[in-house]
């Protein structure tokens, strides 16, 4: 059993689903930023509170345009880390439509650190953030994955027609939510919410397999990650260098 697979056995319950008092972002915040956020919390936490602005001051703040970004930064973090419903609901109306898309993430973390310390206060259960640089959703957890073509040229409609059909076909029969396919020429993009019974790497090599059998068109070698978002350029690199390395050995 490797590191991840033990993390995964301890947010596990006995049927399991992922343990009630874990909690996940939705959203997809890379790790440096979550890292910046609690760090910054654990600071205003550090503050004298009889020093911090108060409750209703700051929520009216929070809603007010042109507003120093950094203040309403630290508006949001400061009202995170009170146990309070007031504080929560308005986290959570400002990050359905922030003022400033510049704290789209800021607001998604908030919201998340708000919502553990509420569950805390009120089932007396000490709670569990789970960092992922994906995300996840209803005790699922976001996968990435990147599958390429074999010889690395574009794929033809009937491979994609095929590797579709052979993709929702294993990841249905296991109850993986598929969230999004993007084909962009000679590989395609994978979004996946997988709970934590079941592996998506044994589901999507099983697919790749099916495909195979149907005239070897698909790379076995493929991405899945739930840590980063890979961007397109650096895809594109890697599989020019799998692709270099594959013809010199």
């Amino acid at each position: 059993m490797d590191k991840f697979d033990k993390i995964l056995n301890q947010l596990k319950d006995a049927s399991g689903d992922m343990k009630a008092n874990m909690h996940m972002l939705n959203e997809i915040v890379p790790v440096e930023e979550q890292m910046k956020y609690f760090q910054y919390s654990k600071y205003v936490q550090s503050q004298d509170t009889s020093m911090q602005p108060d409750r209703n001051y700051m929520i009216g703040r929070l809603f007010t345009p042109n507003v120093n970004i950094e203040d309403k930064r630290y508006y949001l973090s400061a009202l995170a880390i009170i146990a309070d419903v007031a504080a929560y609901r308005a986290i959570e109306t400002y990050h359905s439509s922030p003022l400033e898309p510049e704290l789209a993430n800021w607001s998604a973390l908030a919201l998340t650190e708000s919502k553990i310390l509420l569950d805390a206060d009120l089932s007396g259960e000490k709670q569990f953030f789970v960092s992922t640089g994906l995300g996840g959703r209803d005790g699922k957890l976001r996968y990435f994955s990147v599958i390429a073509s074999k010889d690395r040229t574009p794929f033809t409609d009937f491979q994609k027609e095929t590797i579709l059909k052979e993709l929702k076909f294993a990841y249905e029969a296991s109850e993986i939510e598929v969230e999004s396919i993007d084909f962009k020429g000679n590989y395609l993009k994978v979004f996946l919410l997988c709970d934590l019974k079941h592996d998506p790497r044994s589901y999507t090599e099983e697919a790749i397999k099916e495909c195979n059998d149907m005239g070897d068109f698909v790379d076995k070698r493929f991405l899945l990650t739930n840590v980063k978002l890979i961007k397109d350029s650096e895809i594109e690199e890697l599989l020019e260098k799998k692709d270099t390395d594959s013809k010199t050995e």
